[in-house]
């Protein structure tokens, strides 16, 4: 067990650097366009991980993000959630609501301006897809539904793609309001 979730924070954080393409280097022009650590708004990543583990049943196994933006002045961010056993998602489209505005809501370090990546593990037997969520809820294209065990969705922040800027558009100026932890977002097997 304890491989299987090294190797999931693993593929986390190497996604972040993927993502990201090498977050080291560059002149730092790209990253003075991004704007960081904003002086008021929004909360800190502690309080957001502390109202993500507020929704009964989710356990976050690891954020990672808001690091200096790459050579390209790209930034984004990656939420792990675990679903504890004995739980399953009732509602999906409302968990990617509240992660993708809670993400935005940080006013710590810098602004995502790529994408936000959601990855779910569950232990229930029906399983859970986050990318059909996250269409479902309007943060990215028409997906088909396949639930697993392990679930992931790219939400794109990028503003020369369409859904990247209705998604900025969305969000409104960063760093977003805190959002209200949403109910019935987990129910009990």
């Amino acid at each position: 067990m304890a491989a299987k979730r090294w190797f999931a924070l693993s593929a986390v954080a190497m996604s972040v650097l993927a993502l990201t393409g090498c977050a080291f280097g560059g002149s730092g022009g790209a990253q003075n366009d991004v704007p960081h650590d904003a002086v008021s708004g929004g909360q800190t990543l502690a309080e957001m991980r502390e109202s993500l583990e507020s929704i009964p049943g989710i356990v976050v196994s690891d954020i990672a993000g808001g690091d200096k933006p790459n050579v390209k002045g790209n930034t984004g961010y990656a939420v792990g959630l675990e679903v504890e056993p004995g739980f399953a998602i009732a509602d999906g489209a409302a968990l990617v609501d509240f992660v993708v505005a809670s993400v935005w809501s940080v006013r710590e370090g810098y602004m995502p301006n790529a994408r936000i990546d959601v990855r779910v593990r569950t232990s229930s037997s029906g399983g859970f897809d986050v990318a059909a969520a996250a269409a479902q809820a309007g943060w990215a294209r028409d997906s088909t539904s396949s639930p697993s065990p392990y679930s992931t969705a790219a939400i794109d922040l990028m503003e020369d793609k369409d859904q990247g800027a209705q998604n900025r558009e969305r969000l409104g100026s960063w760093p977003g309001d805190v959002p209200e932890v949403p109910t019935g977002v987990t129910v009990q097997e």
